[in-house]
């Protein structure tokens, strides 16, 4: 038998008494074997991995329409754009003259006479005095109109007078006013007839 014991030392007991390793024999360790191979391989699960669903798309947004007028409720109406005043009569046969000097550059001035001799407008140039202008377009027109009917040839429609420095025209503007203008001496007559004829029977429609 083989000999178990192992180097010189003493044990001791629990009632202190010592013993020699001579003296106290100390068993073989027992080996136990382990019976059986390699431990088998774990076999993997028969059914199908578990795969996560996607998430579920956001519930929509629910719109909310506008709530409708109460069919009762009345439709307001369109308010009208403000008109612009009407312009006087006098402010519109001052444009008439300016018109008429603007249409015809021989025309240096122009004024519309009452058959009484008075200025209804006018649109004289700087220093001319209109009572003078009205006083003596009277007094043509009356001359004329007289010379006129004495001698024959009916109503007055329009008198002409030269001088050195240029004419002086008066044109009858209805049964109320006579339009009176101031042309040089070398101004087309023929133009300045067309215009204040023309511009006479607008003022007429004016005067009604």
């Amino acid at each position: 038998m083989a000999d178990n014991r192992i180097g010189d030392f003493f044990i001791s007991d629990v009632d202190d008494d010592a013993y020699d390793d001579e003296e106290v024999y100390i068993p073989a360790p027992v080996v136990v074997p382990v019976v059986g191979g390699a431990v088998p391989p774990v076999a993997p699960p028969d059914f199908a991995p578990v795969v996560p669903a996607p998430p579920a798309p956001p519930a929509p947004v629910p719109v909310v329409p506008a709530p409708a007028p109460p069919a009762s409720a009345p439709v307001p109406a369109p308010v009208p754009a403000p008109h612009p005043p009407e312009p006087s009569r006098e402010d519109r046969l001052v444009d008439e003259l300016n018109r008429l000097m603007t249409d015809s550059p021989d025309i240096q001035a122009a004024a519309l006479v009452s058959m009484d001799g008075f200025i209804i407008a006018s649109a004289l140039p700087k220093g001319m005095q209109e009572d003078r202008v009205g006083a003596m377009s009277a007094a043509i027109l009356g001359l004329g109109e007289r010379a006129a009917v004495e001698l024959g040839r009916g109503h007055l429609t329009q008198v002409f007078i030269e001088g050195a420095e240029g004419y002086v025209v008066l044109v009858a503007a209805g049964d109320r006013g006579v339009l009176t203008v101031l042309a040089p001496s070398g101004a087309k007559l023929g133009l300045v007839f067309y215009d204040m004829k023309k511009t006479a029977g607008v003022i007429a429609g004016i005067l009604g």
